[in-house]
């Protein structure tokens, strides 16, 4: 697991440089104001500045550098996972690692579309983004599933053993 955390830990780091990248050398071609909200058509229903794509890249920085200290301290209160995949370090770093990744891939797709519509390449957001919200929302019920799974695994195992 270690190795598969890593790796989506480093494409995690990618897409948050590739942001960064991309957002420096387009900067000057985008017009003062940009989409910086979508309606779930996908098309943009909210204009600001091009300013907030610093903001934006910012917030990914922050994820970024939050979730890979909390994969680094599985105890902290701030990790809101159930106990019983706390208990795993292992788990809980693939776990935070996958988090990483989606979030990243979420907030990067974002920013790289919404400069690609300010440019006037695009209209709208790509379904790329709905598709990521789901996988979200996948993975976070499969996580519950999972430890639903673990703690019936414990309870059987408690029970036969309490009857020896």
């Amino acid at each position: 697991m270690n190795k598969v955390s890593f790796f989506l830990k480093l494409i995690s780091f990618c897409i948050l440089v590739f942001t960064w990248i991309f957002t420096f050398l387009n900067f000057g071609n985008l017009s003062e104001t940009i989409p910086v909200h979508y309606n779930f058509a996908g098309n943009p229903d909210g204009f600001g500045s091009k300013h907030t794509l610093w903001l934006l890249n910012g917030l990914m920085t922050a994820m970024f550098l939050f979730l890979f200290y909390i994969s680094k301290k599985p105890e902290s209160p701030l990790l809101n996972i159930p106990q019983n995949l706390k208990d795993d370090p292992a788990t809980v770093d693939l776990v935070v690692a996958v988090l990483m990744f989606f979030t990243m891939s979420l907030l990067g797709n974002i920013s790289y579309e919404s400069m690609l519509n300010a440019l006037g390449k695009t209209e709208g957001i790509s379904t790329a983004t709905n598709y990521l919200l789901g996988l979200i929302f996948l993975f976070v019920i499969g996580m519950l599933l999972y430890s639903w799974r673990l703690s019936q695994k414990n309870a059987a195992k408690n029970n036969s053993t309490s009857e020896l």
